[in-house]
């Protein structure tokens, strides 16, 4: 399994992956395809495994601070470790003396637990922050 910059091939699965995962997904079709034409300080990471894409990861950079937007693994792909072991591949890209940033709703249990094995720390939180009232959970990674 390999992690890498996602391109402008890989956008239908992408696109299938985040309605599979979410029921109000944040990210449309434009957004993706944008994030994938364009040079920014977005990128979108895919996780694949012999050029059939699991699961996928958006990050927002700025010098060393690293914001993660998004994260999805295809549905069938789930509860085998591909998420993971995708965030460990991711963690060990990204440039020494970072900080990693991200937000997860609060009664995602699995994925509390899996950023708690990845030593994120929660910060703070956004109370009532998703659409069913729940708050977001902030954690941080120093790398």
């Amino acid at each position: 399994m390999t992690i890498r910059e996602g391109k402008i091939s890989d956008l239908n699965n992408i696109v299938k992956i985040e309605n599979q995962v979410y029921k109000n997904p944040y990210w449309s079709v434009k957004m993706f395809e944008r994030l994938l034409l364009n040079n920014s300080n977005e990128r979108l990471w895919a996780y694949e495994k012999e050029s059939l894409l699991l699961g996928f990861l958006i990050d927002l950079r700025f010098e060393d601070e690293i914001n993660i937007l998004d994260v999805a693994i295809d549905s069938s792909y789930q509860n085998r470790g591909h998420g993971y072991n995708m965030f460990l591949d991711y963690i060990n890209i990204v440039p020494k003396k970072c900080t990693i940033f991200l937000e997860v709703n609060e009664n995602n249990n699995k994925a509390l637990s899996m950023y708690n094995k990845h030593c994120f720390k929660k910060i703070n939180k956004r109370e009532a922050y998703y659409n069913d009232g729940s708050d977001a959970i902030i954690m941080k990674l120093v790398k």
